[in-house]
């Protein structure tokens, strides 16, 4: 059914105009939100982003605007495979930092270009085949059924972006910088459960570990970029600069100091857009 609905929706969503579209999906996040748990991991992972004090009416609208946003990610997913590389640019017309990410691919060793369940999450990916002009190895948890994995690995393939799963993907990751090519990552969300611990808002919080591992292993550098969707679902992008990890000697606890720094510039942009992070995986 998850597979037939996905073609269903690919087939219609990018002949939708992007207003109406966008409004409707939005609708359906407001639908979402009135029978949403306010148990859930989201929920509480809200509440320890917007602090303890904050008053239930505050959560509930992060909530809903966040919940908006994650519907507003799914019509990107379900249209993005007949969008131009002409409508991607218009959409993410406004670049900040750009020349961060021009500045590691120079260095000749990949680039690991990472971001957080933040955003336009699936607009951000289209940055290397739109703007570098080279593909992007994203390793994903493989979906079910088969059929539909494949299916969504199809799709992607047609914009540039290669889709490969989990367990596959520490040669595909090496593979792709040795080629100089750009790995995708998700900075927040620590799928097999072995990254370190490190301070998330004011928490112990376990994160992948894996950019500070091929960093420090591999000398590739480190990105760290946002999608903020605008109220007119424009969106701004802000890529950071490089980050430094540096070798001590002990690289258990360099991979530790990375993955901090990584968490931090995380937080920095959560604490700034709350309603812009979609984690609903349980995170403290």
């Amino acid at each position: 059914m998850t597979y037939y609905l996905y073609r269903l929706a690919a087939a219609i969503c990018p002949r939708l105009p992007a207003r109406f579209g966008y409004w409707f999906f939005a609708r359906l996040g407001d639908g979402m939100f009135l029978f949403y748990n306010r148990r859930s991991h989201y929920f509480q992972n809200l509440r320890r982003v917007l602090g303890a004090d904050a008053p239930p009416a505050r959560v509930n609208a992060v909530a809903r605007a966040g919940l908006q946003n994650l519907l507003k990610n799914y019509f990107d997913l379900f249209r993005g495979h007949g969008l131009t590389r002409d409508s991607i640019r218009a959409q993410l017309g406004e670049l900040h930092g750009i020349e961060n990410l021009e500045r590691a691919r120079a260095i000749g060793k990949g680039v690991i270009m990472g971001s957080g369940h933040f955003g336009a999450w699936d607009l951000i990916i289209h940055l290397a085949p739109v703007y570098l002009q080279t593909r992007i190895v994203l390793p994903v948890e493989r979906l079910k059924p088969e059929k539909f994995f494949n299916y969504v690995m199809k799709l992607r393939s047609r914009q540039g972006i290669d889709i490969v799963p989990l367990e596959h993907a520490p040669r595909a990751l090496i593979k792709a910088l040795r080629a100089g090519d750009l790995v995708g990552m998700a900075y927040d969300r620590d799928i097999t459960h072995t990254g370190p611990m490190v301070n998330f808002f004011g928490a112990p919080a376990q994160m992948p570990d894996g950019a500070a591992q091929l960093a420090l292993k591999f000398g590739a550098p480190v990105i760290i970029g946002f999608v903020v969707r605008r109220p007119d679902n424009q969106c701004a992008v802000f890529i950071e600069p490089l980050l430094e990890f540096v070798k001590t000697g002990d690289l258990e606890c360099d991979i530790r100091a990375g993955t901090q720094k990584i968490a931090d510039a995380l937080e920095r942009y959560i604490r700034q857009y709350p309603e812009q992070w979609l984690m609903f995986q349980k995170i403290w």
